[in-house]
């Protein structure tokens, strides 16, 4: 027979997350951020004490009743190193546990290869991030790797590899022959590697660390790679059944469409994209379109390129309008890496939501840009590790 309460590891690790930015709380404040209840809660600390890994601090009075005693990590857990792998671009950098990002580098497309071979720029770009960040492997409480496709996978440099089925979330990487990218990353920092997919990654980045912070439910809208999303509440991830939830990307969008490669025909991101918007502003203009001249266009008031900006905004957020109604998010944040040319993108979004969903839900959900642009993501891996609770 059970008793329904959380079990003592998940315990211990739901109070490590909440001490992991350095700050002191009490015994009260930590049952209050984990929801879980008071002997619990004391019962963890003491199993950290126990472990050398927590101290408790001396009461101080304030004033009437009974002081309480404050409690700490005994040393606060190093920094966690970050990359970031996307088809147009790779983003490297150093993120401590309270979100700062104390390094950070973008670069061309993952260049890595495994198996002895070769160590390809990512990974001596994020050897570089680490000396800048003024830290080494052995600092590190964890690494991250985001990757688009399916999520969480874990690699450990003192744990034989697990006997599971990977083949399906390897697939999606031979472009990159990667191999394993969680058994590449702790293999190279001799640190324990977590996989995630990158939109989850921002999302949690926002959700966590931006202006949404707080909020019960906030729905993040990634763009520059491609049309996904991911969908934190109560400040967790929620990657669904197949870990793909979010991918708004692969709705149908046309029978006559062409094959995607996860398998349907017509797929939205297709025709409604940031790549697929690039495609078509680089066949109107006879030249190639970059990412770079879309949200200089978008700055200068481009008559061209802002309607378009508002033709996609709009044509997604007809599809968001859908989602505002299923599941009536607090906040819905939109991918702020583009600069001018998301804050377009957002109008559109916002004017084709307070149109198609029911005006009191509309109304019930804000709509804004994101704040941390390309670093959103390396500070999701510093949530990923700390709140959800993996240190």
């Amino acid at each position: 027979m059970t008793s329904g309460g959380p079990a003592p590891g998940a315990a211990v690790r739901a109070v490590r997350s909440q001490l992991a930015d350095g700050r002191h709380a009490t015994v009260l404040e930590l049952g209050q951020a984990t929801g879980l209840p008071r002997s619990t809660v004391v019962h963890a600390l003491r199993r950290l004490q126990g472990a050398g890994e927590a101290t408790r601090h001396e009461a101080t009075s304030r004033g009437r009743g009974r002081p309480s005693h404050r409690w700490s990590l005994a040393v606060p857990p190093g920094p966690v190193a970050v990359l970031v792998a996307g088809a147009h671009g790779t983003s490297v950098g150093v993120v401590g546990t309270d979100g700062e990002v104390l390094s950070h580098a973008d670069a061309a497309p993952l260049e890595l290869y495994d198996g002895g071979r070769r160590v390809g720029g990512s990974l001596e770009l994020l050897d570089r991030a680490l000396r800048e960040a003024g830290a080494s492997a052995e600092d590190l409480s964890a690494a991250v790797v985001g990757l688009p496709g399916v999520s969480s996978f874990t690699a450990d440099p003192g744990q034989p590899r697990p006997n599971d089925d990977r083949s399906g979330y390897l697939r999606q990487f031979r472009t990159f022959d990667l191999g394993d990218p969680t058994e590449v990353m702790s293999r190279h920092l001799g640190c324990v590697a977590y996989a995630e997919n990158d939109a989850n990654l921002a999302a949690l980045g926002e959700a966590t660390y931006g202006t949404c912070a707080g909020l019960e439910m906030v729905l993040y809208v990634a763009l520059a790679q491609g049309t996904g999303a991911g969908l934190v509440v109560d400040g967790r991830l929620r990657r669904g059944h197949s870990g793909l939830n979010g991918e708004i990307g692969h709705l149908h969008d046309d029978d006559d469409g062409r094959l995607c490669q996860c398998g349907a025909r017509g797929c939205f991101w297709h025709s409604h994209s940031i790549p697929a918007l690039l495609d078509g502003l680089t066949e109107a203009h006879g030249r190639p379109f970059e990412t770079d001249d879309l949200v200089r266009a978008a700055g200068d008031g481009d008559h061209d390129v802002v309607r378009a900006l508002l033709g996609f905004g709009h044509a997604l957020g007809r599809r968001l309008a859908d989602a505002v109604v299923f599941i009536s998010p607090d906040a819905i944040v939109l991918d702020g890496s583009l600069g001018p040319a998301g804050v377009v993108v957002t109008d559109g979004v916002r004017e084709a939501i307070r149109r198609y969903a029911p005006p009191s839900m509309a109304a019930g959900t804000r709509v804004v840009d994101g704040m941390h642009g390309t670093s959103a993501a390396l500070r999701g891996a510093a949530a990923l590790v700390s709140v959800e609770g993996l240190l």
